[in-house]
């Protein structure tokens, strides 16, 4: 499989919160390598070099009165697999990577579906993620925010892939000031779903005028309890 940089191919839906990623020892987290694909004239995501040879991505609405969009992964020997995903009042898939997540040799693939929100609201979004299982795939899917390839990344410790998981908060800080914060979760996947790294604890960003990879020392561990309990956020992060 061919892995080419995802930047390289221009913007991604994941540039603005990129400026509020966590550093790990002051540099960037590594990343993991990605094929980003491209949309055909008939909204198909392929391979950018070799359509024919590895599987496709698309994402079908039927009709104007499900609740629901149909994502159908094909592969180049005919068979396919459909799963569901959000219905947003909006585009339809916004970018779709291809890495091997699972360290199996066989392709996974993310597709990002974005929200319908403006401002920061727009960075909300579900990652749809195709994990390879035997001669079939897993699906599952995650909200998140900002998702791009700067999300997916490598454990230095174990070499294996996690992701950087977004979430927004608002609490007031020692200061007595209240203050806005990025708040990312690293997981990892286990073969049945998403679970976050117990040893990689949530790193707390404030959000500022300015890029900003630094843990906030504003907030306690009670003041960060009191602050991620308070939040209003959807129970359900993987669905």
């Amino acid at each position: 499989m061919i892995l080419l940089s995802a930047t390289a191919w221009g913007e991604s839906f994941g540039d603005s919160m990129e400026k509020y990623l966590p550093y790990l020892n002051g540099q960037p987290w590594p990343k993991f390598k990605v094929t980003r694909y491209i949309e055909n004239k008939k909204g198909i995501w392929t391979h950018p070099t070799t359509p024919n040879k590895f599987p496709t991505l698309e994402e079908v609405h039927a009709d104007d009165y499900n609740d629901f969009a149909t994502v159908v992964l094909r592969l180049p020997d005919g068979r396919s697999f459909k799963t569901y995903n959000a219905l947003v009042l909006g585009p339809y898939l916004a970018e779709v990577y291809s890495g091997d997540f699972n360290n199996d040799g066989i392709p996974d693939f993310v597709a990002i579906k974005p929200g319908s929100g403006n401002g920061l609201a727009a960075e909300y979004c579900v990652g749809l993620f195709a994990f390879s299982s035997g001669d079939s795939y897993r699906f599952t899917r995650l909200w998140t925010m900002g998702l791009g390839p700067s999300s997916l990344v490598i454990d230095p410790n174990s070499k294996t892939f996690r992701l950087i998981r977004t979430s927004f908060r608002q609490g007031s800080g020692i200061d007595k000031k209240s203050h806005s914060f990025f708040v990312h979760q690293l997981y990892k996947w286990d073969e049945v779903a998403f679970r976050e790294d117990d040893k990689l604890p949530a790193i707390w960003i404030q959000f500022i005028e300015k890029a900003n990879h630094t843990a906030t020392t504003l907030l306690t561990p009670k003041l960060k309890e009191k602050t991620w309990n308070e939040g209003r956020e959807i129970k359900a992060i993987e669905w």
